[in-house]
Formats: structure tokens, sequence, C-alpha cells
């Protein structure tokens, strides 16, 4: 098989399993007054794609759906799949639990990171949302993977804890604003992992289409030339875009 066969067999499965659930979710709020399903779809462009302080695919299309399915008792099963249309395709999809209790949500999964130039590695991430802040939406990372996921191998288990927290604002009629950050440092490398992640991010609706742009600024001590991301910022401040369009059933 081509790969350009395999490229168009995963997004060409990845829009049918959107398509599919969209209907269904569509269908499921029809016959129920609660609904226990929620969609989210993206599809857009990364200047840099960035995860927990690192960048992998640069200049590259995407396209992802993340779920959450049910509630039994505040229990939720949640997942979701990205692919990114890079130089080397990525693929990038979890699978786990969602659980709401009176001092907050904790959401634990496996995530899986594969591609086209790249080994498979696996993650688990655990979460816990705060809800003790009114003002900002805040949530406390955990994420333990045997490697990063550009593919290198790292020969050890990499430990990533890392603090969330972002605000939507509405800013009239038309926009919605989301600020937030992210820090976070690794345990377990030779050299240790800091990184700092801003972002500013700009929504509205263009005739139909709901689009966003945005404004990333990541900040981490790697080298610009390293064994761990396609890119580091020695320190430094640098700036990326994301844009596209984002939906929700």
């Amino acid at each position: 098989m081509t790969m350009i066969n395999k490229k168009y067999i995963i997004v060409g499965a990845i829009v049918a399993i959107v398509g599919y659930l969209s209907f269904c979710s569509k269908a499921d709020a029809q016959q129920t007054e609660t609904k226990n399903w929620k969609l989210d779809t993206e599809v857009g462009y990364y200047e840099k794609r960035i995860s927990g302080g690192l960048y992998g695919a640069q200049e590259a299309g995407y396209i992802k759906a993340a779920t959450k399915v049910g509630n039994f008792s505040g229990l939720s099963f949640v997942g979701s799949v990205e692919y990114v249309d890079a130089e080397s395709y990525q693929l990038h999809s979890t699978l786990g639990t969602y659980l709401q209790t009176p001092i907050g949500g904790v959401d634990t999964r496996l995530v899986i990171h594969s591609g086209e130039a790249a080994d498979t590695t696996y993650e688990l991430n655990g979460a816990y949302d705060l809800n003790w802040f009114d003002f900002v939406d805040t949530s406390l990372t955990v994420a333990v993977e045997n490697g990063d996921e550009s593919g290198t191998d790292l020969g050890e288990y990499i430990t990533t804890p890392s603090i969330v927290a972002s605000k939507t604002i509405n800013l009239n009629d038309q926009f919605d604003a989301v600020v937030g950050g992210e820090y976070g440092q690794s345990i377990g490398l030779d050299q240790e992992l800091e990184f700092t992640h801003v972002f500013a991010r700009l929504e509205t609706v263009a005739g139909s289409l709901p689009v966003f742009v945005q404004w990333n600024w990541v900040k981490n001590n790697l080298p610009v030339v390293n064994n761990f991301s396609s890119e580091g910022t020695d320190g430094e401040f640098d700036e990326s875009v994301t844009a596209g369009i984002a939906f929700s059933f």
C-alpha cells in the first residue's frame, strides 16, 4: 500500500467516525431531553503543533475529534483522535474516563502517538480539574510516557507534571476570547525540560462557520537543535499561530 493511500484511509476513517458520531448525537438529542453525549470537532492549520511545551509537526493541516459519552453517577467515557497532515503524518489517539466529584473532575486516559516516521509511543495521562476558583478554569496534569511523541527513543519513561489555567471572555455578540497558559517540568530525563506556554484565542462565526485564531507563545530550556523536539526555544519565547474551524454537538 502506498503512503498516500494510507493517509487517505486514515483521513477518511476519521471523517466517517466524526460524521457517524455527529449523526448519533443529533438523534440522541432529539429523542431525550437530557443529552449525555458531547462531540467537539476541529479542522485547522498548525504553524507549530505544541504538546507539553514541545514542538511537533510544523506548517501542517489537521483534523481532530473528541467525545464524552454517558453520565453514570458522575462517570463518563472520553476519547479523541487527531490526524496531523505533516510531511510525515502523525496520529494521536486517547481513550479513558472522566469522573466528576464534589471537589473537581478527574480525567484519566491512555494516549497513543503513532506516525509515518516515528515509533509508536504510549502515555498515561491524568488531570484533576479544580473547581475552587470561579474566575478561572484550572487543572493539574501528570503525563507518564515511554519516549516523546516525536518518536525519539529515550530509553526511559518521561514524567511531566504541569498546571493549566484558562479563562473565557465574552467580548461582544460577535467575538469570544480564551486566554490561558501552562507551566510544567519533566522528571527522569538527563536534560530536564521546563516550559511555559501562553495562548490567546479569538473565536467568532463567519457566515455559518465557527472559526478561530489562536496565538501561542512557548518558552522552554531546550536548545534549538535537540533530541526531544523539532525545535527548542533556548530560554526565549517563540510565537506561532493555529487557525481553523471548530464545531461542538
